[in-house]
């Protein structure tokens, strides 16, 4: 299992994870990192580092649940598309049955 180094807040931490995701892992590290800069920066300057590291994660915590709440608001419009897409295609279906069996009563009418 591979081992990774990550930096967040001035400290080191030596992580193991999956074959290949180490740039994945290093690319997520920096993106707290950013986070807890961006707070000890702008918000909360000489706040100690546990607490900047919690509110970096109840701040990610709260990204995460954002980005659910619109794929799942995709996915139902995506479903609900579906329906209507069947919906318009069963009454064209229709449409086009009615027509045929129109014109068919003519065309033997007129034989």
């Amino acid at each position: 299992m591979p081992q990774v180094s990550i930096n967040i807040a001035n400290r080191t931490y030596e992580l193991a994870c999956g074959e290949g995701e180490e740039k994945r892992v290093h690319e997520l590290a920096a993106y707290v990192d950013e986070k807890v800069s961006e707070l000890r920066r702008q918000l909360m300057p000489g706040t100690p580092e546990v607490k900047l590291l919690v509110f970096a994660a109840l701040l990610l915590a709260e990204e995460s649940r954002e980005a659910r709440g619109i794929a799942k608001q995709a996915e139902t419009a995506r479903a609900s598309a579906a329906d209507s897409a069947e919906t318009l295609a069963t009454a064209f279906e229709e449409l086009i049955t009615s027509r045929v069996d129109k014109l068919a009563k003519k065309v033997s009418g007129a034989a």
